[in-house]
């Protein structure tokens, strides 16, 4: 019996340490079992929490590309989808944005609770988004007032596209839009002999929008309010690459040769027979004058020679503290005008482009606009991702 006794004894020992192994086994693929469902959960969560992300970067790119968007949106606070939620940033802020800004930097994230209830699961996605702000999607914008003719001879604003060719022939259009954001009397006037081929736009809230428009030209589209103001931004920052001419002042027969590039000038004033010659494609940044007995920039002589003939190849910038633009010159000028603050008066020539000012005044006998329909096309200009990579 004793014998038996200690073989139980070693029986029910071994049971013992069997069924220990076999706990320790099992709370071991347990414990295994819960972290790789822990983790199962944690990646699933990731997963979605970079599907939120990439939401918050595709609401991005849809508010940019709205009305005045690229002007405007900074992005989104805390916008809930899907048991989470994702936020927005835009940088730089709309205040910082200029004419000249193409490219914004945009940080999505997305956010949802982690296995615990917190907000533990954050995914973070860095992207460059690119878009050509395109603002001379007018012929003619005075942010205040427009007025074309002066009642003895033909003042003309219509269209072409350079892109099949030069003005003329079959390529004249009528898609010279005219437009401002004021809404009081002759916000925009059509003097006798003042021709607008094309639609008039005026500011939000003018009821009706003819009691803004005093016509007594031609007007071949037609007259309309805006749903939104046409915001135009001030140019406050320099490119890097802007190389520094000081003050231009050109008389005589004086020509200023400008080859492609960006440049910077401190005052314009032109007169003579006087001019500047661009090669390729040139950008000029005009600042005020250091002359009180002139216009902050004057235009005059032979004028500004774009030599390519594609208006998209010559673009002048004004800052804001060019008040008063003069052009007379005896030459077409090929390109876009874009000052905000500026009061514009055409005297004389012809703008195959677009001008863009606080108010503008073709009062000249030549003061046609050939608004260019290659420097706004709506079709090419949304915003688009560049770049983008997980952070």
């Amino acid at each position: 019996m004793r014998y038996r006794d200690r073989e139980r004894g070693w029986v029910f020992l071994l049971a013992m340490v069997a069924m220990t192994v076999l706990l320790i086994l099992g709370a071991s693929l347990i414990e295994m079992s819960q972290n790789a469902l822990c983790r199962s959960t944690v990646d699933s969560r990731a997963v979605r929490s970079f599907h939120l992300a990439e939401a918050g970067l595709s609401r991005a790119v849809w508010g940019l590309n709205q009305h005045n968007g690229w002007l405007t949106y900074d992005g989104e606070s805390a916008t809930a989808l899907g048991g989470g939620w994702y936020q927005v940033t835009v940088l730089p802020a709309s205040a910082d944005r200029e004419p000249t800004t193409n490219q914004l930097a945009v940080l999505a994230t997305g956010y949802l609770p982690g296995p615990n209830g917190t907000n533990a699961l954050p995914y973070r996605i860095h992207a460059i988004v690119g878009k050509d702000p395109r603002y001379f999607q007018y012929a003619v914008f005075g942010k205040d007032k427009v007025r074309v003719g002066n009642g003895t001879v033909t003042v003309k604003a219509d269209s072409y596209d350079s892109r099949d060719g030069g003005y003329g022939g079959g390529n004249v259009r009528a898609n010279a839009d005219v437009g401002t954001n004021g809404t009081g009397a002759a916000a925009v006037e059509i003097l006798p002999q003042g021709e607008v081929h094309g639609n008039v736009t005026v500011g939000v809230g003018a009821v009706p929008p003819g009691n803004a428009v005093s016509n007594k030209g031609l007007i071949t589209g037609i007259i309309s309010a805006a749903t939104a103001p046409v915001l135009l931004p001030s140019v406050r920052r320099l490119p890097p690459n802007a190389i520094p001419l000081g003050d231009v002042w050109l008389d005589s027969t004086q020509n200023l040769v400008l080859n492609e590039g960006v440049y910077y000038m401190t005052d314009l004033d032109m007169f003579g027979s006087s001019s500047i010659t661009c090669n390729g494609k040139v950008v000029i940044y005009v600042d005020c004058t250091t002359d009180p007995y002139s216009p902050d920039i004057r235009i005059g002589g032979n004028g500004i020679v774009n030599t390519s003939g594609i208006p998209s190849n010559l673009v002048l910038y004004c800052r804001g503290d060019v008040t008063d633009i003069s052009v007379s010159g005896a030459s077409s000028f090929y390109g876009g005008i874009y000052a905000p603050q500026a009061a514009i008066t055409l005297n004389s020539g012809t703008i195959y482009g677009s001008i863009i000012g606080k108010s503008v005044n073709m009062n000249g006998a030549t003061s046609h606009v050939h608004y260019d329909e290659a420097l706004y096309d709506p079709a090419s200009s949304h915003a688009a991702l560049c770049a983008w990579h997980e952070l």
